[in-house]
């Protein structure tokens, strides 16, 4: 018996007529182990892709929703609701406890003023906010008073009207 490339074997028949026969079903035993294990093969390699979808999928999810987290502006729960922010400007009482001087500062000298400036804007949006009223009720008077004086027969001088 000679061996050739690519499997092939090259049989010398001595007159025994059951040789070729028995090689013949070695080799096709011989190819069912291969086709056996490569099916083994593949049935486990899709369980590694199903197990990598599944894995990477939870992955990317608690990746993406760290680095959202992290790049969310910690602001304080009373920053843009709750009470006022008081006259002095001083805002200090209301700062979270990692901003303040003595709560340790776990965030920077730029998250702190980030937080003041929220706050002052707060303050300053409740102050227009709450003269609102004041200015409409003035606007309604000036109307008033255009209106009548547009109600009257008076003839303007030249000089007030518009080129």
């Amino acid at each position: 018996m000679e061996a050739l490339g690519r499997g092939k074997r090259r049989l010398e028949v001595d007159g025994n007529p059951e040789l070729p026969e028995r090689l013949r079903v070695e080799d096709e035993e011989e190819e069912e182990r291969e086709i056996q294990e490569l099916e083994r093969e593949v049935s486990e390699m899709a369980r590694r892709v199903l197990d990598a979808r599944k894995t990477n999928l939870d992955r990317i999810l608690g990746g993406l929703s760290s680095e959202l987290v992290a790049k969310r502006p910690p602001l304080p729960p009373r920053a843009l609701t709750g009470s006022d922010a008081g006259e002095t400007g001083d805002f200090s009482d209301q700062l979270p406890p990692s901003l303040e001087p003595n709560g340790g500062s776990l965030l920077g000298n730029a998250d702190r003023t980030m937080v003041e400036k929220l706050l002052l804007f707060r303050a300053k949006m409740e102050g227009i906010i709450s003269e609102t009223p004041v200015v409409l009720k003035r606007a309604n008077e000036c109307i008033l008073q255009i209106e009548k004086l547009e109600k009257c027969d008076v003839t303007v001088p030249s000089i007030f009207n518009r080129r």
